[in-house]
């Protein structure tokens, strides 16, 4: 991880802020959390994590951002429905968050608020029994304690960010926000009261505090769901929005044409689940972007298609296969600028594009990706940063 960073991150950082720090979204796996000598009996904070936060500090970089979805490796091999494995109810799902809680914590500048992004729970075809989802709740809200322990004790604000994500336990905003307001917080309520000596609304507060969403507006244009709206419809709910990833789906009317163009995109390492709009209140869903999905298509000739696979910002589509980076309006770049939400760029499809969009160079990539949200910002907000 050091490696990539000091070969890829510091480069982009050298072109889009040479004289100012520069903020550094991790990912970390299990096995990479593990490296990290995190704690020290006698002085707190371990040897590792020092060592870690000074080769940041050396190079101008910070970091407030941790994405904890991925449990183990995400590229360079077969990764499809398996991204979501360990869920939250297993222990495995728990301790990785927590390590990842205890990193964060140790980086993370002073005044800042972390968030460490995680799965929507489970993916939907792995859903177990009511008492497993019941499970999910208790979980979440264990981690919650762990972050209002470590707010009220070090002064470190870190949310725990769930990523809804299409065929997920939380796929929308309509999920979303029924899961938080009909089970986490009557469920935390209920729990914390009874075995961890809060009041009621003390439970509420902590888990408002310390569990939020982490929006990623390509997962929400797959859904039909227009940016803008569902990201209100999320703060009118009360609930934290503690990162905004900037991202973009695939799109295209289904002709003969676009579907020979989206054979391009067949590929097997990530999940790419797809929706075509039939008509306002109906979508018809497939669980990936195959050959097979292809074929089934055929029959809503004329119907906008849309999937999963995160394409470059600055790419506008070639006239048969267009992204969803215009729902990204200059209203919705206003008003998340205004609230002042931690944006960041989240198009990790770079080996698998097909070769007329690979870059033969990620720093220019990432650079270029930069360059198309930095205009976006200024343009729509006269931001300058």
């Amino acid at each position: 991880m050091c490696a990539a960073i000091e070969r890829h991150t510091c480069a982009v950082k050298a072109r889009v802020s040479p004289d100012a720090p520069y903020p550094v979204g991790l990912r970390l796996s299990a096995g990479a959390a593990g490296e990290l000598e995190i704690r020290n009996e006698e002085l707190g904070i371990g040897k590792g994590l020092v060592k870690f936060k000074a080769f940041l500090d050396e190079r101008g970089l910070f970091v407030t951002g941790v994405n904890g979805f991925p449990y183990g490796a995400f590229h360079g091999g077969p990764v499809k429905a398996a991204v979501y494995q360990p869920d939250w109810s297993t222990r495995e799902r728990f301790n990785y968050t927590c390590d990842l809680i205890a990193i964060l914590g140790g980086v993370l500048p002073d005044g800042e608020i972390g968030s460490v992004s995680t799965v929507p729970l489970a993916y939907q075809e792995l859903l177990p029994d009511d008492a497993k989802q019941k499970l999910y709740v208790r979980q979440i809200i264990m981690v919650a304690i762990v972050l209002d322990t470590l707010y009220r004790e070090e002064g470190k604000h870190i949310v725990l960010a769930l990523e809804p994500e299409p065929d997920c336990a939380l796929e929308d905003s309509g999920t979303f926000v029924s899961w938080f307001e009909e089970e986490l917080i009557p469920e935390g309520r209920r729990w914390m009261s009874a075995h961890h000596r809060r009041t009621p609304v003390e439970a509420e507060e902590i888990l408002r505090r310390h569990v939020g969403i982490c929006f990623d507006t390509c997962h929400f244009a797959v859904a039909f769901e227009n940016p803008l709206a569902a990201l209100l419809r999320i703060e009118q709910a009360g609930i934290r929005v503690a990162r905004v990833q900037l991202s973009a789906a695939i799109r295209a009317t289904i002709s003969e044409r676009s579907l020979a163009a989206l054979g391009a995109f067949v590929e097997p390492v990530y999940l790419h689940q797809t929706r075509v709009g039939l008509s306002q209140s109906r979508i018809e869903r497939y669980p990936d972007l195959t050959a097979q999905t292809l074929e089934a298509v055929r029959a809503h000739e004329g119907r906008e298609l849309r999937a999963h696979f995160h394409v470059p910002l600055f790419w506008e589509g070639d006239g048969v296969i267009g992204t969803t980076r215009g729902e990204l309006s200059a209203e919705f770049f206003a008003h998340v600028t205004a609230k002042g939400y931690p944006l960041e760029i989240e198009t990790y499809t770079f080996d698998v594009l097909p070769e007329t969009l690979r870059a033969t160079d990620v720093v220019e990539h990432l650079v270029k990706e930069t360059g198309w949200a930095m205009e976006k910002i200024r343009r729509n907000e006269g931001v300058n940063s």
